[in-house]
């Protein structure tokens, strides 16, 4: 008669395919097993009199889990299948120490550590991050050779409340390299861990294809919209205007020091000198948004100090128009993913290298602003917005033109 967990809403009863219905009991089930294990410790003492009494309330929580499991199978099986944006799964994770309880939530660009009990976790790790470890050599015997980053652990010995001490009991288990530490994380049903394999194996396949995914689509639109001269919307201003400081450096040069790829295109290295980390960049392609080439960047940008976080994660779409002897002109949009109202704003650059009468280069850069949401909304947060993008921009700007090289 209680109804049904506050903040969750009542579950329709039937027609639902099954996908769907376990997507919406799922949180329900987790909360009502999150209530029962809690009150596990008043049950135990209200039935201390009586032994036998006590089996009943541990069969509830093994069943109420076994039915978290089952539904988290075919939550994440759904994610793959039918485009849901996240699923969140309860597991046992460890980073090399103790073990804890916490929450994974899965989506198609990473994950996120949250603990069980709160509502934000650490930053999301993209699958870009993850590389697959070699086997344990403790254990050879208990793992099969994985295809990607995990391994499922077919029999697994472990000491619990549930089936008894050193009982055994089926795991499944993804264990995950990143840059600066190993985690290793442990499910009840094989759905998660194979939808993680999935999910990390098509991040490998779209890196080496086209770029970072759907999620630069908005940014795509906003550059097919400026090549074709509609900048209905956009707040533009002119930011800098002075000749490149390289004596020697003409406009061919430029050019073709921007069409490389790796390391030493000027961009990549502008990104390195401007405070970003763990840049990722893919290589020029013509087939994204002809004419031109399209070259993708992903990184995580340090900002200055302030009420806002420390760093963002960033998306940077740059296109480079085709040849002209006399400018060279290159395109960026950018999208940064943790910082307020990020929702509502895009950010446009247009560099323009252009040729002097002596052969020299200046740079021009265009700033512009892509106001999506209220301005009722963003109040008085849109000039701070604007002020903060003008000097990013402007000094990513200079950056670029120092990266350059002389002849």
């Amino acid at each position: 008669g209680r109804g049904p967990p506050q903040g969750n809403v009542p579950l329709r009863s039937e027609g639902m395919p099954p996908e769907e219905a376990a997507r919406e009991a799922l949180p329900q089930v987790q909360h009502l097993l999150l209530q029962y294990e809690q009150l596990l410790p008043c049950l135990r003492d209200a039935f201390a009199s009586a032994p036998c009494s006590q089996a009943p309330v541990d069969r509830i929580r093994r069943h109420l889990a076994a039915v978290e499991r089952r539904l988290e199978g075919i939550a994440a099986t759904e994610l793959q299948q039918r485009s849901m944006r996240e699923v969140s799964v309860n597991c046992n994770v460890s980073m090399g120490g103790s073990w804890e309880t916490k929450r994974v939530v899965l989506t198609v660009e990473g994950f996120t550590l949250v603990d069980r009990n709160a509502q934000e976790g650490t930053e999301l790790t993209p699958w870009s991050e993850v590389s697959s470890p070699g086997p344990e050599p403790s254990e050879p015997s208990m793992v099969e050779t994985p295809t990607g980053p995990l391994r499922r652990i077919t029999q697994w010995w472990r000491g619990s409340s549930e089936a008894g001490d050193g009982a055994r009991s089926n795991l499944y288990q993804a264990e995950m390299q990143l840059p600066n530490r190993r985690i290793t994380l442990q499910f009840g049903a094989a759905g998660p861990p194979e939808l993680m394999q999935r999910l990390w194996q098509a991040s490998q396949g779209n890196r080496d294809a086209t770029g970072p995914g759907g999620k630069v689509q908005p940014l795509l639109d906003l550059l097919g919209k400026c090549l074709q001269g509609e900048r209905h919307g956009l707040e533009i201003m002119t930011i800098y205007q002075e000749p490149l400081p390289l004596p020697g450096l003409n406009i061919c040069q430029v050019r073709q020091q921007l069409s490389r790829n790796g390391s030493s295109n000027p961009i990549q290295r502008m990104h390195e000198a401007t405070k970003a980390e763990r840049v990722v960049s893919w290589d020029w392609n013509q087939d994204v948004l002809p004419p031109g080439q399209i070259k993708f960047f992903e990184f995580k940008q340090i900002l200055p100090g302030g009420l806002g976080p420390s760093e963002t994660r960033v998306s940077a779409v740059y296109h480079l128009e085709p040849d002209d002897p006399d400018q060279v002109i290159l395109h960026k949009a950018t999208k940064p993913w943790d910082v307020p109202f990020k929702d509502d704003f895009l950010v446009y650059h247009k560099h323009i290298f252009a040729k002097a009468p002596d052969g020299s280069v200046s740079l021009q850069i265009e700033l512009g602003l892509s106001w999506i949401g209220s301005p009722l909304k963003l109040g008085p947060f849109k000039a701070t917005i604007r002020n903060n993008t003008l000097a990013e921009t402007l000094g990513s700007g200079q950056a670029l033109s120092s990266c350059l090289q002389a002849a």
